[in-house]
């Protein structure tokens, strides 16, 4: 990325893009159930204050750090903090290709779902099929098994998918994302609407909407709500830096983060509308309680909403097609700021590489080497792969290269120069309170967010598994991250000193 390079015909186009990188998967998976877990219309006020207080301000931030200094993360980074901010720099690039290996494989199921919708080829028993067809799955941790040949077909369609809409970099993004993200916005919209018509929907809304204010004494509460809302916009992984970099330099940062932040949460609360509408009218057509029919993460997603679909009176195929169209468009415009990140970093560091191709065969290759990596997590077992190193990703990599990044934010670009230039380009002014936030609130909210996930490591096995497991797929990558990164920041700082 430098000055010379395209960018965003309009500033919407940027919104697009930053909206797609960050609403994802957890909006339809995770925030429906954590507001459930936590104390429903409680919980969604805890994670509007979250929103307000600490997510606006940093999207703001981070559009301002990269439209200011149009560098990839590791050179911005790395231009203020030298070996020692490269380093945080390519922590953040190898955890982020280190998602999009099991990221673009959750795709391709997504992919097999779209496919069987309008048979409903999983019956009564989601379960089944997704475990069963899907997944060939076996539970032995330490056997991969063979390649599951549904997954295969569903990560060959999913890069494929990413490569023709990147492989010219914004120019091609551009043209993709002003269908792909508007359209879950329109389809989640009419999975809630059809779900206001079925008998049994109030209860599952009522889960929802009706509040238990006595959560909002729970610490607990707070840190989910914090976590949810910070992570849910993808803060700190480098995506809006990145597509902020193609942004003109009078672009009215205050406005853009603002709308980016708020259409990231309606993305969540219409998932929750739609799905929990929907799994009310099971459980009542049934005559069980919602309980018995909710769950999270991927679960909710390929087993209770699957199943429930199969329940609903007229159009099943229908709706069953847009919701996993829903989930695939979700996370493709995800993969697609995923990937670039990788690519535009691999770029600009090994230029002399780069030169000797074209830019198609250059992504051509990176979704090669990604390609296989993601075939990690598609054997057999892959589901406990994935569940452990995701683990090990968000609960704690995340967390090594967060807070020394805005550390490198707020102290030493210093944060009060990049709000001078936030009010320069927006309409709206920010106080001096910006950079008490930036500098001492934000460390402290991600070190109490992090103290317990640490804590929790040592008093039980994650999930229960072998420890040797635990060790091959969390502490020997990362060793890995760690090493890894090390040596490349060494590379490229010494790079950088050589062209001084």
């Amino acid at each position: 990325m430098t000055t010379s390079a395209p960018l965003w015909k309009s500033k919407w186009l940027f919104i697009l893009a930053a909206i797609g990188a960050a609403a994802g998967l957890g909006n339809l998976w995770r925030f429906p159930y954590m507001v459930y877990d936590n104390g429903g219309a409680a919980f969604i006020v805890a994670y509007l204050v979250c929103l307000l207080v600490f997510v606006i301000p940093l999207v703001t931030l981070e559009t301002a750090w990269g439209q200011l200094e149009r560098k990839e993360i590791v050179s911005a980074l790395g231009a203020k903090a030298g070996w020692f901010g490269r380093f945080i720099g390519w922590m953040i690039v190898l955890t982020v290709a280190g998602i999009a290996g099991y990221y673009l494989t959750v795709i391709g199921w997504s992919v097999n779902f779209l496919y069987h919708s309008p048979m409903l080829a999983w019956g009564e028993n989601a379960q089944e099929f997704f475990f069963t067809n899907i997944l060939n799955f076996h539970e032995d941790p330490f056997s991969f098994g063979g390649f599951s040949t549904p997954i295969l077909v569903g990560l060959v369609i999913s890069y494929l998918t990413v490569y023709f809409s990147i492989f010219k970099g914004i120019t091609s993004i551009s043209h993709v994302i002003k269908w792909t993200v508007p359209l879950p916005f329109i389809l989640l919209l009419v999975l809630f609407l059809n779900s206001l018509t079925l008998p049994g929907s109030t209860e599952g809304f009522k889960f929802l909407i009706l509040p238990d204010w006595s959560k909002l004494s729970d610490p607990e509460v707070w840190r989910a709500a914090a976590g949810q809302s910070f992570f849910s916009a993808n803060i700190g992984f480098g995506l809006i830096i990145m597509y902020a970099g193609f942004n003109h330099e009078k672009t009215n940062i205050a406005q853009a983060a603002f709308i980016v932040s708020i259409g990231n949460v309606l993305v969540s609360v219409l998932a929750a509308l739609a799905i929990f509408g929907t799994l009310g009218y099971t459980a009542a057509q049934q005559g069980i309680a919602l309980t018995e029919v909710v769950a999270s993460g991927p679960t909710l997603a390929f087993v209770a909403f699957p199943n429930a679909l199969y329940t609903l009176p007229f159009a099943r195929e229908l709706f069953a097609t847009l919701f996993f169209l829903t989930v695939f468009t979700l996370a493709i415009d995800s993969a697609f700021a995923i990937i670039e990140i990788v690519a535009t970093t691999v770029r600009n560091e090994f230029k002399e590489i780069y030169k000797k191709i074209s830019h198609e065969v250059f992504m051509i290759i990176m979704c090669v080497i990604l390609f296989f990596w993601s075939l990690a997590f598609a054997g057999r077992n892959g589901l406990l792969r994935l569940d452990v190193f995701d683990h090990l990703l968000v609960e704690h990599v995340v967390f090594w290269f967060l807070i020394p990044e805005f550390v490198i934010l707020a102290w030493i670009t210093p944060v009060d120069k990049l709000r001078k230039y936030i009010n320069q380009v927006s309409r709206m002014h920010i106080g001096k309170w910006f950079n008490v936030l930036v500098k001492f609130l934000v460390p402290v909210l991600l070190a109490a967010m992090y103290i317990p996930a640490i804590s929790g490591e040592f008093t039980k096995p994650y999930g229960d598994y072998p420890v040797e497991f635990l060790k091959q797929w969390m502490m020997y990558p990362a060793i890995v991250i760690i090493v890894a990164s090390a040596l490349l920041a060494f590379r490229s700082h010494r790079k950088a000193r050589a062209v001084k």
